[in-house]
């Protein structure tokens, strides 16, 4: 009888589990249809605003501005993760430390003489890298939970700083880019100096740009920087819901697996009793006729 007990427990407390894995399957997946909704409707725009800007740099011939500024020696590199302020997501955390120690050797190799500096948007990557020994300064942690424009921008001003005054020679990201609800690409972006990500928008066509279009670039660059971070936070958002949506999905049907198996494994234990109880009380009377 205590078998079956101790099975009861089990079957008690794995009913439990699946309660809360359930829930938070509905709740990661509610939040995962919101940041779906914001990164659709902000991507057109993005890329419209990209591809206008680079239509103009690649008609213009340069871009002389100081965003663009690419120096010979580089000795201080700002590499920027983002990751998710909670957990249970599966490996969505590990993941981008993995792609960021592949940046953080590519780089080493790249550069040696460089000193490589850790900037974090989002609790679990400064966790993980803090215990790894690594010197880390953490970036904003609530635009990950709630992205904001105004938090992105606090994020912009701060990088942007770092590099004008020259603290800082180039910045990176490295994010995990949406693609579904059960798949993240890991992806390491150049943030600065800036540079034409396609190479195939110049033309010849006679555009006209008042008052000039180095103003144009001087006045677009900085917010298209600015609404560069906020596209991978939005991606970076979106995947995390996904992934943990998919995690507590895998849960509540290993749960369920689980449950069936204690409930058989129960019933037969509790067959089995039943049974040698029946055959106790037979030889019990047979005994007292003999």
């Amino acid at each position: 009888m205590g078998n079956l007990k101790e099975i009861r427990t089990r079957i008690s407390s794995v009913t439990s589990t699946r309660k809360i894995t359930s829930a938070m399957k509905m709740v990661s997946a509610s939040k995962f249809k919101k940041a779906q909704d914001v990164l659709i409707k902000y991507k057109p725009f993005y890329d419209h605003y990209r591809s206008s800007l680079e239509f103009v740099i690649a008609n213009n011939g340069n871009c002389n501005n100081k965003y663009c500024e690419i120096r010979k020696d580089i000795s201080n590199i700002g590499l920027v993760v983002i990751s998710s302020n909670g957990s249970m997501c599966g490996s969505f955390n590990q993941n981008v430390i993995k792609k960021t120690a592949e940046a953080h050797y590519q780089l080493s190799i790249k550069y040696p003489k460089a000193k490589i500096h850790i900037f974090c948007i989002g609790k679990k990557a400064t966790d993980i890298l803090s215990k790894k020994g690594l010197e880390v300064k953490p970036l904003s942690s609530a635009a990950v939970d709630k992205p904001n424009i105004l938090l992105t921008k606090k994020i912009f001003e701060e990088l942007s700083e770092l590099f004008l005054k020259r603290d800082l020679d180039m910045v990176e990201f490295v994010f995990n880019s949406f693609k579904n609800a059960a798949v993240q690409i890991q992806t390491i972006s150049g943030f600065l100096p800036y540079a034409l990500e396609t190479k195939d928008n110049s033309s010849n066509a006679d555009i006209i740009i008042e008052p000039n279009p180095e103003i144009f670039i001087q006045k677009t660059l900085p917010k298209f920087l600015l609404y560069k971070i906020h596209a991978a936070i939005l991606e970076s958002t979106t995947a995390e819901h996904g992934a943990r949506m998919t995690a507590m999905h895998q849960a509540t049907d290993n749960a369920t697996d689980l449950l069936k198996d204690l409930t058989l494994q129960y019933n037969k234990e509790r067959q089995a009793a039943i049974t040698k109880e029946i055959l106790e009380i037979v030889s019990g009377a047979n005994a007292l006729k003999g």
